[in-house]
């Protein structure tokens, strides 16, 4: 079924309406209801209120507060990529970039926790069955995190595993998660494996260092291993989530678990900044049809702030229709055993890079229009511009990065990630 793009209320492109999903999606799980993309979208509308009211708390606790992270649960968030036999719906990839789409106008920080966290279920997955029975079997309510920063690590091999320890950064969502992966390279004979260590929660402390301008909420704090051992079954090799079989797919015959991870992962990463940059325009729309000059003239009459709207709710709509554009095909891909080529990855990763870099042109095109009012801490749309910077500050979708994958490939050239 191809999804259109939606064209809603005030000329905006109103994100994620309920017409866009339609088709049940059957869950491989006992006495439980089918879950639908459309009955999360409604959910997630539904609690952007609540979430805008709690963004402010959210920045000063510097991580999604305890009861956002308890209705994220009951929502079934979490679930959306997680295997069915353990409960999970596996809907189809891309839903996690709507629903963050759809809470980011309200909280950016509370729609990158969603998302992340929600695509981790998807990367455990890949791993080993026994893995997977080691965090999901007793508790099938567990999430998970990651990070993808190793520092100061040192790895012992051993017998039928390695022992590790060490520090890694960045880790969004980790106080309210069960266990994470965490990534790093292993020595292998006279060669090296980078890749994914799951760790259960006993095995790690977090470390409360995430002091950060723009999504300030998510709680990316550090992940720190005193003395762990993990066994061979618990690590997942980085170039075994190209495309195609994964030890977790001999146990998850779903289409999520064979997708390239690297080369769609930044999906994960765009949802917050179209909703935040969205929440914005609809905020400064009502405040631009409210003010007066100091001339006394309405704001809503001056041909530049038009043009100025025009422009930027024109950034957001094609950043959201670049994004929505291959999230269809990335599937049909999938459930047909087809792994897209390096000339299509880095199409992916182009398109993920320039939609985040028109929010960030979008916000920077209106943020002038509130003028003082925008340095007030705790402004909503000065919030949304820290934001969508910070998101387009991420690896996955930094311009340059993410242009020259794509030259690179275009011109005759090997990707520079051997990862995607």
């Amino acid at each position: 079924m191809r999804l259109p793009v939606m064209v809603g209320e005030n000329m905006l492109c109103a994100p994620f309406r309920e017409q866009r999903f339609t088709a049940r999606i059957p869950i491989s799980m006992q006495n439980a209801p089918a879950a639908t993309a459309g009955d999360l979208a409604a959910t997630a509308r539904a609690m952007v209120p609540t979430l805008r009211a709690r963004a402010e708390e959210t920045e000063k606790l510097r991580r999604i507060p305890d009861e956002t992270d308890r209705e994220f649960r009951a929502a079934g968030f979490y679930r959306i990529f997680q295997p069915a036999r353990f409960g999970g719906y596996e809907l189809d990839y891309g839903v996690q970039t709507r629903l963050a789409d759809e809470i980011g106008r309200g909280c950016a920080s509370s729609a990158w926790v969603m998302s992340i966290t929600a695509i981790h279920s998807m990367m455990l997955g890949m791993f080993p069955a026994e893995a997977q029975d080691a965090l999901w079997g007793d508790n099938p309510d567990a999430t998970v995190a990651t990070s993808f920063l190793p520092r100061k690590v040192e790895i012992e091999p051993g017998k039928g595993g390695f022992r590790v320890k060490g520090r890694w950064g960045f880790s969004s969502g980790v106080d309210h998660t069960q266990a994470v992966l965490l990534m790093l390279t292993v020595p292998d004979g006279q060669s090296r494996r980078a890749g994914f260590a799951f760790l259960p929660k006993s095995e790690y402390e977090v470390e409360d260092t995430w002091y950060a301008a723009g999504l300030a909420g998510t709680g990316s704090n550090d992940v720190v291993v005193a003395d762990a051992f993990v066994p061979e079954a618990h690590f997942l090799p980085a170039m075994e989530t190209r495309g195609g079989p994964t030890p977790g797919s001999a146990v998850n015959s779903g289409h999520l678990f064979r997708l390239p991870l690297f080369a769609v992962f930044p999906y994960n990463l765009v949802g917050p900044a179209l909703g935040a940059a969205q929440g914005a325009m609809e905020a400064v729309i009502a405040e631009m049809t409210q003010r007066s000059s100091v001339a006394h003239q309405k704001l809503a009459e001056q041909q530049s702030v038009q043009m100025r709207i025009a422009e930027a709710s024109a950034e957001v709509d094609a950043a959201r229709a670049l994004i929505m554009r291959h999230l269809e095909q990335i599937n049909e891909m999938g459930r047909a055993g087809q792994s897209p080529d390096m000339a299509l990855r880095t199409l992916y990763r182009r398109d993920l890079g320039f939609a985040a870099k028109l929010c960030v042109s979008a916000l920077e095109r209106v943020f002038p229009l509130i003028g003082g009012q925008g340095l007030v801490p705790g402004h909503p749309i000065q919030r949304a511009w820290r934001d969508v910077h910070a998101v387009a500050q991420h690896l996955g979708l930094t311009w340059d990065i993410q242009a020259s994958l794509f030259g690179a490939v275009a011109l005759g050239q090997p990707s520079p990630d051997p990862r995607l």
